[in-house]
Parts: C-alpha cells; sequence; structure tokens
C-alpha cells in the first residue's frame, strides 16, 4: 500500500479519536470474511476478486441514539482473471442507530460512505467512492466490554483504462481493461469485540 494512502487512514483516524475525545470512545477490531461479486469491462473480461478474509476497525463515540465515527477495513486478494493479487482498503465515516433489543443485547443498523483504496493491476484508479449498509448485534459483558457480530454491504464505483496481463481461455496475454462506472460489490460477515473508555 502506498505511503499516502496510510497516511490518509492514519489522518482519518486521528481526527476520529480527537472529536471523541469528550466522549465515550469505542474502539473495535473485527476480523471476517468478504463475499465479493463480479463485473465485466466494456471489452467482456470477467472482474472478479476472490472471496478472502479481511481485517477491520472502527472508532467511534455517542450522538443522540447511535454512534459516529471512522471504520477502516483491508482485504488482501486475488483475482480470477488476473496475474497479481491485489488489495481494497476501505476508510470510511460512519453512522448508526443503536436499539437496546434486550438486556445485554444490542442490535444496530447503519450507513457508511468514503473512498477504497485499490491495488489492482486491473485498476489504474487508486481511489474510488465507496458506501454501504451495516447492521449487526452485540453482547455487552461489562459496560467497557462486548463481542459483537455484523454483516456489511459495500460497494464501490469502478473506473478504469488501463492495459495489464489476463489469464484468457488461450492463455495468459496483455489486455486491456476498460470499465466505465461499475458498481463492483461486496458482503462482510464481522466477528469482533468493543472495548469503550
Amino acid at each position: 500500500m502506498k505511503i499516502g494512502h496510510l497516511l490518509i487512514a492514519a489522518t482519518g483516524l486521528l481526527t476520529a479519536s480527537w472529536a471523541a475525545s469528550a466522549n465515550t470512545i469505542y474502539v473495535t477490531p473485527y476480523v471476517g470474511y468478504t463475499f465479493s461479486n463480479s463485473i465485466k469491462d466494456d471489452n467482456g473480461t470477467r472482474i472478479a476478486p476472490d472471496d478472502d478474509p479481511h481485517y477491520s476497525i472502527t472508532i467511534e463515540t455517542d450522538l443522540d441514539n447511535g454512534r459516529v465515527g471512522l471504520f477502516v477495513s483491508h482485504l488482501p486478494t486475488g483475482y480470477e482473471n488476473f496475474s497479481n493479487s491485489g488489495s481494497f482498503t476501505y476508510v470510511h465515516f460512519q453512522s448508526s442507530l443503536r436499539f437496546n433489543t434486550f438486556e445485554h443485547f444490542d442490535t444496530y443498523l447503519g450507513a457508511s460512505i468514503g473512498t477504497t483504496i485499490v491495488d489492482a493491476d486491473w485498476s489504474d484508479q487508486d481511489l474510488v467512492f465507496s458506501g454501504g449498509f451495516l447492521g449487526g448485534l452485540e453482547y455487552k459483558f461489562t459496560s467497557n466490554f462486548s463481542v459483537l457480530l455484523e454483516g456489511r454491504w459495500l460497494a464501490n464505483l469502478m473506473e478504469s483504462d488501463t492495459t495489464t496481463i489476463c489469464h484468457l481461455p488461450q492463455g495468459n496475454e496483455s489486455c486491456k481493461i476498460s470499465v466505465d462506472s461499475e458498481w463492483l460489490t461486496q458482503f462482510q460477515t464481522n466477528l469482533g469485540f468493543t472495548y469503550a473508555f
């Protein structure tokens, strides 16, 4: 991942931490699995990221009946028709409404918006617009520690005009990739724990 991209993610994390300093801060690391759909470029070449594990973190604070904060998720992945692997790194601001469903159990629904840092030979865009929806169930062991299960749907607006090596039926060869405003969607399942302070 490029240094500039890391600086964007770090700046976002620091901004979210500073904004939350007067309130309770919730830090949630996750592990999970991403299921990806595929898109086709203008020439019919299928672009299909593999289904792979990912890791994520959120930093949030309370706002009215919910929380706001920053979501960062990194997915190293391979691609069906391309020789090199790559990655997707989501950097989103998110907001969610929380519901005290049962004693010790909260449910939540929310949305996120931001950018995805794309590291892939088939894309000439490093940063693409992305957004998503999330929902989950949180079990509170104490006021400072909880475990959660979460699902996220994420969508990336892809555009590209580049040349790379493709795995085609006739063998590996150079191919031109041209993508014009296609939505590449992914679904994440997450298991995480939250520490509040």
